[in-house]
Parts: C-alpha cells; sequence; structure tokens
C-alpha cells in the first residue's frame, strides 16, 4: 500500500508540479522549490533535538504558535521548526525573535515523497513532529515510524463531509493512522471518526478546540474604534473571512441596517488575500463607497466601507465593532472561526454551513450569543434586532463570552499529552538507539496513550 501511494504521489506531482510553478510566477508568488524539496539554507534551522511544527495555514499557525508558546512555559529553550504550505501562513510564523510563540525557523512543507520528507528530517533530527488539526501525510509518517520519531496530531476534527470521502481511501488510512502516537481530537464525535478510520483507540484522546485558548487581542473598545475615528453611538457591522458569493447579501445586509441606522460604517474582510481586489469590486457595484484598509491613511473619519486588504488585524478590528458576520458559512466552505468575535462580547451571525466550527457554533445559537442566518435579508434583520434592543445585545454580548470561558483549557490538556513525547531522547541523540526499542516507534505511542 505504501509502494502504491509513492507510485500515485509521483505520478500526481509529475503532472501538477508544472502548473504551479507556473501560476506561481504569475501570481507573484516566490516558487520555494528548494523547501519543497526537503532542502533548507546552510545557517538555518534549529538543530538535532528541536520540535518540528506542521500548520497549514493562517488558522493553524495561530494555533501553533499558541501551543508553541505554552510548551516553552514548561521547557525553557525549546527550539522548533514550523512548515507551513501558504504565503500567508508563512507570513503569520515569521514572528519577531524575540516572542515566545514565534518558531527559530519556517520552511515550506516539502513534498510527501520518501525523498523530500527524509531530507528535511536529516536535517532537523526532530525529537517529535506535531501536525495541527487533520494533515494526514503517508511518506512523513512512515519516515517518523522507521527513526522512532513520534507524531501527533493536534486539534484534530474531521467533518461529517471529510468523513464521507476518507472512508474511500480507509485502507491506506488506517496503515497512516496506526503510525500516528498521539491523536488529540476536538469533540467525541472527531473522535469516533478517526477511530472508525483505523486510528489506534488507546491513542485517541478529546481534548476541546485550541481555538477557544486563542487570546483576545490586547486592545480596549474604545481604543478600537478610536483607532477607527468611530463617533460614539455610531454602528458597525463587520464581516469577517468572507469567502466568495457572501459580499452581495453582507452588502445587502448592510442596506438593511443603514436604513435603520444611517450613519452605520461596514468592514468587509475577506478570507483570502488573492479576493482584495474582487470583494471591493463587488461592494462597489452594490453601492458602496469603499476605501482600502491599506490606503484610508491618516483620514478615517469619511470612510463608508472598509475593505481590509491587510492580514493579521481582523481580531482587533472585532474589538471595535457591534454585530459580526463569520463567513464561509453561507457557502460550502466549512465557516471559519466564530469564537474571536464571540471572546470579545460580540454577538455573532453565521450562515447553516459550520460544518468546520459545528460544536462551537452550535454551543454559541444554544446559549443566545450566535445566531444562524440563511440569507443577507435574515443577516441584516437579525443585526438590526441586536442594534435596537440594548438588553438583547448585551445579553448575546454576555453568552458569546461566558461560552468561550466555559470551553477553553484545551491548551493546557493538549501540552500535558505532548510533554511525554518532548521528554523522549531526540533521534540523532546520543544513546537513543539503545532506547528506541521501549520508547520509539510504535511501543513509544503505546506508552503515550497509556500516561495521557
Amino acid at each position: 500500500m505504501d509502494g502504491l501511494y509513492g507510485l500515485l504521489l509521483s505520478l500526481a506531482w509529475a503532472v501538477v508540479l508544472p502548473y504551479q510553478f507556473v501560476i506561481a510566477c504569475l501570481g507573484g508568488a516566490p516558487v520555494r522549490l528548494r523547501e519543497r524539496r526537503g532542502f533548507m539554507r546552510g545557517d538555518d534551522g534549529p538543530g538535532p533535538g528541536c520540535l518540528w511544527i506542521h500548520a497549514v495555514s493562517v488558522g493553524e499557525v495561530r494555533l501553533a504558535r499558541l501551543l508553541l508558546g505554552r510548551l516553552r512555559r514548561d521547557l525553557p529553550g525549546l527550539r522548533a521548526h514550523l512548515t507551513t504550505a501558504t504565503a500567508t501562513g508563512r507570513a503569520l510564523a515569521l514572528g519577531p525573535a524575540a516572542d515566545p510563540t514565534a518558531p527559530d525557523a519556517v520552511s515550506q512543507f516539502p513534498f510527501d515523497l520518501p525523498g523530500p520528507i527524509g531530507r528535511l528530517l536529516d536535517r532537523l533530527r526532530p525529537r517529535a513532529v506535531v501536525v495541527v488539526e487533520t494533515e494526514i501525510w503517508p511518506n512523513l509518517l512512515r519516515l517518523c515510524e522507521a527513526r522512532a520519531i513520534p507524531v501527533a496530531l493536534v486539534n484534530g476534527r474531521i467533518s461529517p463531509r471529510s468523513f464521507r470521502s476518507y472512508r474511500l481511501v480507509r485502507p491506506l488510512l488506517r496503515r497512516a493512522l496506526r503510525r500516528l502516537s498521539l491523536l488529540a481530537m476536538q469533540s467525541e464525535d472527531d473522535a469516533g471518526r478517526i477511530r472508525a478510520l483505523g486510528a489506534e483507540p488507546g491513542r485517541i484522546r478529546m481534548t476541546g478546540n485550541l481555538k477557544y485558548d486563542l487570546p483576545a487581542p490586547a486592545i480596549t473598545r474604545e481604543e478600537a474604534r478610536h483607532r477607527l475615528s468611530l463617533p460614539a453611538g455610531v454602528p458597525l457591522f463587520v464581516a469577517g473571512s468572507t469567502a466568495p458569493g457572501e459580499e452581495t447579501p453582507v452588502a445587502l445586509a448592510f442596506a438593511t441596517i443603514r436604513g435603520r441606522f444611517p450613519s452605520a460604517r461596514l468592514i468587509v474582510a475577506p478570507r483570502h488575500p488573492e479576493r482584495f481586489a474582487e470583494a471591493a469590486a463587488i461592494l462597489a457595484a452594490a453601492g458602496l463607497r469603499v476605501t482600502l484598509w491599506s490606503e484610508r491613511g491618516d483620514a478615517t473619519a469619511g470612510w463608508d466601507c472598509l475593505l481590509v486588504d491587510r492580514l493579521g488585524i481582523l481580531p482587533s478590528i472585532y474589538a471595535a465593532c457591534d454585530v459580526a458576520f463569520v463567513g464561509g458559512s453561507l457557502v460550502r466552505r466549512g465557516g471559519q472561526n466564530m469564537l474571536e468575535p464571540a471572546a470579545l462580547g460580540v454577538p455573532v451571525l453565521y450562515g447553516p454551513r459550520t460544518e468546520n466550527f459545528r460544536a462551537a457554533a452550535g454551543s454559541l445559537a444554544a446559549a443566545g450569543g450566535g445566531f444562524v442566518v440563511h440569507d443577507g435579508r435574515q443577516m441584516g434583520e437579525a443585526a438590526v434586532g441586536l442594534l435596537v434592543d440594548p438588553a438583547r445585545h448585551a445579553a448575546a454580548a454576555a453568552a458569546g463570552r461566558r461560552v468561550v470561558a466555559a470551553s477553553r483549557g484545551a491548551l493546557d490538556r493538549t501540552a500535558a499529552l505532548l510533554a511525554p513525547l518532548l521528554a523522549a531522547p531526540a533521534a540523532g541523540d546520543p544513546g537513543v538507539a539503545a532506547t528506541a526499542a521501549p520508547g520509539g516507534g510504535r511501543d513509544r505511542s503505546d506508552g503515550v496513550g497509556q500516561r495521557a
């Protein structure tokens, strides 16, 4: 099965790689083929015994940095290498060196082929590999097992839709999943699905969602509104992480809000940078006077609709708003993180397609802090209903805060489960060969499952 996977993957990359190269060049994105082949610059790398963390994009990188900061509390001096798959994730990963959540080095995740994966493993010689959310790479898992390097999946989730797809390749997944030392899943449903796909039951743990533990931005509502030149009493509606097909209903909802509150303002933050221009054009076509965040300058008092064309600032914008809509939920994207505005005491609206945040969406709705809307009309009516009723708005804000506060703790639980893996000798350290049989590979993962 491993050989068949390797052959099919090699053939796939032979077809896809030239296309990716051309598209990256045309889009102005850097082509990091050396990193994709598992190479690093001579002066890069945290050195043997590091922790290798893989996080695909922005959301996962935020969690990776959160987790790394927590692990370093118990293991001062822990060195880490972070791999990512997107330019936006890489940009977020490259934080100031003095930041305790910043990795020591960053590179693109290599092709899941024996050569690239083996090359990076030989260079890093990590003591453990941590994969954020559900990224299953068979060659990475196979080569780590051969080197007695434990691999942990953290904040794991499998939506019902993904589960149906994964079942089609269950024989391949079963072998890969059994090579994981630890599977820290968000919920019992996620744990049950990954168990049904063939994961070792004794290595599965339910830890909760790390996103509940993300810190709120260090800014008050008053400071956030002052930065936006928002006068007191001016309602602010924020549509965050919007996906294709969602700016039009957002514009319709805002027209409804302005029908009741003529001074209201709108901020829209598309999920992906490549959509900034498209989203601005859609909003302008709807009759809105659109100002790009990057071009607003110091004179922000006259803006009508701000289009956020910069990454990393959406949480602080949520801090200023009165009602938020979280995107990716009116279309088949599975939703985005509605916990961020809820943690700030902002009533949050979202569509019915929240498969990626099913538990969070359900908890918020049940508590009265989140509201499901199906189109732009419902979105506008729900927002107005909250804005015209201060008592209802305050109750929804308090409910959202309670849901987030009551659900925290995944960070400490995950760190505790990872502690035995990080305490073990690193691959390549003196003496590791003598302890590999009882403490490494399959035996090591069984031990972690029993201790956790």
